[in-house]
């Protein structure tokens, strides 16, 4: 049984005056941070406040939004039926999804009118492509793209911060179903298969799950990822008896102090939604988080329960874009800034997680793998050497320009900087 308790060695002072600097200087509610280096946890410390207008501290168990860590959850999921021998990774998601049978490739958009021209898909979707990025969906953040465009025109996507606006949009829009056909309707932003662009794929992985089990996504989820990892704070709801433990969301305001995000971001997963994203959909905490991330270090188990298989585990944290290509690589739109570039260099794409595939700016070992979520959610396992590191906050960008207040690669440099200082 994994439990959680504070740990703060004197070799993590640097990380713990980092984060408490976040805190000191509002630039974020809450944090909780985890570390853990062959099977033992070095370090676990907590900063801020669950509800800072009232000076309540952040707990251990307190329940965070985590978003798009829903990602690898969902991908995880998906991988149990692909063992059951359910799909093939290069099948066409039309196979279970007809919706999807005729896709088109947008070719000309008039911003005046709206209308557009688009031609027939060259490629069909392929259950990979949702894995991977490479559909040619979207998620519709970006006004100045045409499909962009579409997306807010379908999905009501409204101001200037359109992420915060689509988080809090989608889920009001109807079912995974509904969601997955509106979602077909609309003209593919490339090629699947040319690029990379992040996009409501997993939400489409979470109704291909629910196609083809036959039961709803968080039935599903339950039974084969939250019972056998006993996570049972983390769902797509928190109920009720729980909602004292769900930490505040908060944003800046224009006088640059933190406030309450208010509407669905903060009140939305205290009911049941009808829109169960498997892409942002999920709450958890950080003990069970540490759970799911031990069993995939684990090779698929925990407990004694093989959730996965070894070889499935290997192709979800291995890259997976075609002819070993990065993600840079295949970014529809190539970063021009020599900041995110370096940033995002040696990185290529596995099912559903970033992996480290060349030496870069972080100190990780080649292999790991990472993702994270919108209000500044983050891991990597680092199979080469023994490490799991979790963050969690709930910082809610106040403009469309999600730079995001922790930045993963001064954590990086602690973490590791730390661990060296043990050894």
């Amino acid at each position: 049984m994994v439990k959680i308790k504070q740990i703060n060695p004197v070799s993590f002072k640097s990380l713990s005056q980092e984060l408490q600097q976040y805190i000191d200087e509002n630039r974020t509610g809450s944090i909780l941070a985890l570390v853990y280096e062959k099977d033992t946890m070095v370090y676990c410390n907590k900063f801020g406040w669950k509800d800072k207008e009232n000076n309540i501290p952040v707990a251990f168990n307190d329940i965070y939004r985590i978003f798009s860590m829903t990602k690898p959850i969902v991908s995880l999921a998906a991988l149990t039926l692909y063992e059951e021998g359910k799909f093939d990774l290069d099948d066409p998601i039309s196979t279970f999804i007809p919706e999807f049978q005729s896709m088109s490739v947008i070719t000309s958009f008039n911003k005046e009118t709206g209308e557009y021209e688009s031609k027939l898909s060259s490629n069909p979707i392929t259950i990979k492509h949702l894995f991977t990025h490479t559909s040619g969906l979207s998620y519709g953040w970006y006004p100045e793209l045409p499909v962009d465009m579409l997306y807010s025109k379908k999905f009501g996507f409204t101001g200037e911060n359109r992420i915060r606006s689509m988080l809090e949009t989608i889920p009001m829009k109807g079912s995974l179903e509904e969601i997955s056909n509106q979602l077909s309707e609309l003209p593919l932003i490339f090629e699947p298969g040319l690029n990379l662009w992040y996009a409501l794929n997993h939400d489409i992985l979470g109704y291909l799950i629910e196609r083809i089990s036959g039961k709803n996504l968080d039935v599903f989820l339950k039974e084969r990822i939250f019972d056998p990892l006993e996570m049972y704070d983390t769902d797509f709801h928190v109920p009720e008896d729980k909602w004292q433990r769900l930490v505040k969301a908060y944003t800046k305001n224009k006088e640059g102090n933190l406030i309450e995000v208010e509407g669905p971001i903060s009140d939305g997963f205290k009911h049941k939604p009808k829109f169960l994203s498997g892409g942002a959909g999920l709450v958890s905490t950080l003990e069970d988080y540490l759970k799911f991330t031990l069993m995939l270090m684990n090779d698929g188990k925990f407990n004694g329960n093989q959730i996965v298989s070894q070889k499935s585990l290997r192709l979800m944290t291995s890259n997976q874009l075609p002819n070993g290509k990065s993600m840079l690589d295949m970014a529809y739109i190539k970063p021009e800034d020599p900041e995110i570039i370096k940033r995002n260099e040696g990185i290529g794409f596995g099912l559903g997680v970033a992996v480290k595939m060349a030496d870069n700016i972080t100190k990780r070992g080649i292999g790991s793998y990472s993702w994270g979520g919108a209000l500044n959610t983050m891991f990597w396992n680092d199979p080469a050497n023994g490490v799991i590191a979790i963050l969690l906050t709930q910082f809610c960008p106040e403009d469309n320009n999600w730079i995001v207040p922790i930045d993963g690669i001064i954590i990086d440099q602690l973490v590791y900087d730390a661990l060296e200082s043990q050894n």
